[in-house]
């Protein structure tokens, strides 16, 4: 079933937070040197105007947001990066990248050849997206699927992608949120969850074989989904 999504309350919101930041730390030596540097700088430069342009302390209460966006920013840009890179070559990337993204109702394995080859839907203001994984065998499984759907969106268009790191595919992995987030618009958001409860009650195309959808591509998706939600 799609996902709808969730409401963070303030309390989840920093333990996703602290989790990305737990995450990227021991996955990245430049993290925190550089979020020390985001932090401090505002601090820095409002010293500096203190001491030799006369402002008002007063002044350190901006310094103090422009610190914790900025070290947001930062950690967002290291995790996504992270993430990314450790999603290479994994089954289930794809979905394992897109899940949680703000505007998308996102379905796993909706036709599959194996447990590494298969087939994930989103449903956006961009229409339905459907995204293949696992080598160039799952193209033909892409248009299955495509056609399968399209007696149930009627005109809505239906985007086919084939993700991965071969010379087949469409585009690598890495690259699969910022392709989804720049796909026009062409619903609204009502039309849009119409239309992926309309998908949802179809069912799946061909049935995934037994065991779990993987999640090797998981590891950090909790972690980035609060500081990337949205984007």
């Amino acid at each position: 079933m799609a996902k709808q999504q969730e409401k963070e309350t303030f309390g989840s919101r920093l333990k996703t937070i602290g989790m990305a930041i737990k995450f990227t730390h021991q996955r990245d030596k430049l993290f925190v040197p550089l979020e020390a540097a985001a932090i401090l700088l505002p601090f820095v430069i409002i010293t500096a105007l203190v001491i030799f342009a006369k402002f008002s302390l007063l002044w350190y209460v901006s310094a103090l947001f422009v610190a914790l966006l900025a070290g947001l920013i930062v950690l967002n840009m290291r995790t996504s990066k992270v993430v990314n890179k450790e999603a290479v070559g994994k089954p289930g990337a794809a979905y394992a990248l897109i899940d949680g993204i703000r505007g998308w109702q996102v379905t796993p394995g909706v036709a599959a050849l194996s447990e590494t080859q298969m087939v994930h839907r989103a449903v956006g203001k961009a229409g339905v997206v459907l995204l293949g994984e696992g080598g160039p065998k799952v193209r033909k499984l892409l248009g299955q699927e495509k056609k399968r759907i399209s007696r149930v969106v009627g005109s809505t268009p239906i985007y086919t992608f084939l993700v991965g790191e071969t010379g087949g595919d469409d585009f690598s992995v890495t690259e699969v949120r910022k392709r989804l987030m720049k796909l026009p618009k062409n619903i609204d958001s009502k039309d849009a969850n119409h239309i992926a409860k309309r998908l949802d009650a179809l069912g799946i195309g061909m049935a995934i074989p037994k065991g779990p959808i993987p999640t090797s591509a998981n590891a950090g998706k909790g972690a980035r989904r609060a500081m990337l939600r949205g984007r």
